[in-house]
């Protein structure tokens, strides 16, 4: 039974590096992704602001996700092509036949914004399975800032939007 028990908990333990590794994919897209938006956003004030400290919070988020994937000896992965893909994937399912550019990428920011929620839900679940406590510490500090920036757009977009529509 010990031996299961240790078969077990290593591949929860791999689970959860993968998933470091997935978060950190995303986090990288997140970060690719903003940075092409930014000369479109140049012209509305709200979002361009926001953008600005969201950029600030990925660079940091995915400097974090590092600092994890080095304290338990794993390299830094290149992008994973699967992540990236299913985000253009869900970005495009939801924002088909959208006109507006800026529009568009609000949208595709608030999907990538739930995704990494989900993502860092996922995180804490296992690092608290597993027992790393300083991991779930920085875990839960990335999903509250997580979270406050989510909350932060939505509560802006009517702004955005009035922005938006006044340079039409």
């Amino acid at each position: 039974m010990a031996s299961r028990t240790k078969s077990a908990e290593k591949s929860v333990v791999d689970i959860y590096l993968e998933r470091l590794q997935d978060h950190l994919s995303i986090e990288t897209k997140t970060i690719e992704t903003v940075l092409s938006e930014l000369p479109v956003c140049a012209c509305y004030e709200t979002l361009n602001h926001q953008m600005r400290q969201d950029l600030d919070m990925r660079r940091a988020h995915a400097e974090d996700i590092k600092t994890l994937l080095d304290r338990h000896g794993q390299p830094i992965p290149a992008t994973h092509e699967t992540v990236s893909s299913i985000l253009n994937t869900v970005s495009s399912l939801f924002h088909n036949g959208e006109d507006s550019d800026l529009l568009k990428g609000v949208l595709t920011n608030i999907s990538y914004r739930s995704y990494q929620v989900a993502s860092l839900d996922i995180l804490l679940l296992l690092a608290g399975r597993l027992g790393f406590v300083s991991d779930i510490v920085i875990l839960k500090r990335l999903h509250t800032e997580e979270n406050i920036s989510l909350d932060l757009l939505r509560k802006n977009f009517p702004d955005i939007l009035t922005e938006y529509l006044s340079t039409i």
